[in-house]
């Protein structure tokens, strides 16, 4: 039987998640919504779906026929599409940041859970092969500290330099490194930070630069240095555990370190998304557990982020 999904939102992450569904035996677009009409018809019209230019017309109109909903709009724009989709019964794959405010995404996870729909949120790092054999090396090792950094340039994206519209960057990009730390070293009770105002980056409303420093339940810390002001772009994580250190480079998806006195190396393929799009399929057809990042994780993720901002943005101390 096939899987029918729609998406809300025909972007560049949309782009991507697409490329993972053509590939995928046994699921087709049957509808996608975008704004931007003639980009959401440049999507259906060769998969024969239907587009339209309003998300939630989209889900009244296919709620029917949809087994699964894509939501890869950018973060200002989560307008009750995941209520609407849980409503209905629908199955939700979710871009991060999964929204904007607190209230709003607390509410939208009170929901989803008591509506029993699958969830997955896009923490695609959950699915890099790295992370995987970074686990199977750090299993039964205590973990005492993962220090990375996640260094870009402003993204070439009109929305993404207002706070308002974006959360600025530890919400929106950062995320990612904030996730990772969580998956590896478990929940965070308290985070410190500091940040740079307009330092180097132009026409942004929010720090271009920012420190932070977690501390983890398990007694672990670890430390995320962030910015989106530089001409190279670097997303690393290094993990010091009993007798091992570990090196991720997730922008190269590759591996190495030493474990108890003898050196590792691993190269992943860089097939990520389409992981973690296939784990979401199969969930959704009933053949799969491999969900990684349910709704109400991302929740967690996205509170972690907001904390990081405000320890950042005003030096003090928060706890979670």
């Amino acid at each position: 039987m096939t899987t029918t999904v729609g998406f809300v939102g025909a972007g560049g992450i949309a782009a991507v998640h697409l490329d993972s569904l053509d590939q995928y035996d046994g699921a087709t677009l049957v509808a996608v919504a975008d704004i931007d009409g003639e980009r959401a018809r440049a999507v259906a019209d060769p998969r024969g779906a239907t587009a339209y230019t309003d998300g939630h017309e989209l889900i009244a109109e296919e709620s029917e026929s949809l087994d699964a909903l894509v939501v890869a709009i950018p973060p200002f724009a989560h307008e009750g599409y995941e209520r609407e989709a849980a409503d209905a019964g629908i199955d939700l794959f979710v871009e991060k940041p999964v929204g904007l405010d607190s209230e709003v995404v607390a509410a939208t996870r009170r929901e989803l859970e008591s509506s029993g729909v699958v969830t997955q949120v896009g923490y695609v790092c959950r699915y890099a092969q790295i992370t995987d054999r970074a686990r199977e090396l750090l299993d039964g090792r205590q973990v005492a500290h993962v220090d990375s950094e996640y260094w870009v340039s402003v993204p070439d994206t009109s929305w993404w330099s207002s706070r308002a519209h974006s959360g600025g960057q530890l919400v929106e990009q950062s995320t990612h490194v904030f996730d990772v730390h969580r998956y590896l070293l478990g929940e965070v009770e308290t985070v410190r930070g500091d940040g740079t105002d307009g330092l180097l980056a132009d026409g942004l409303d929010f720090q271009d630069a920012t420190s932070t420093t977690l501390s983890h339940e398990s007694g672990a810390v670890s430390h995320i240095s962030s910015t989106c002001a530089s001409p190279e772009s670097r997303f690393q994580v290094r993990v010091v555990a009993d007798d091992a250190f570990l090196e991720l480079d997730y922008f190269e998806h590759s591996l190495s370190g030493v474990v108890d006195g003898e050196r590792v190396t691993f190269q992943g393929d860089g097939s990520w998304y389409q992981r973690e799009f296939e784990a979401f399929l199969a969930a959704v057809r009933g053949r799969g557990d491999d969900v990684r990042s349910d709704y109400a994780d991302a929740a967690r993720t996205f509170e972690v982020t907001l904390a990081a901002r405000e320890a950042a943005e005003t030096g003090d101390c928060i706890d979670l």
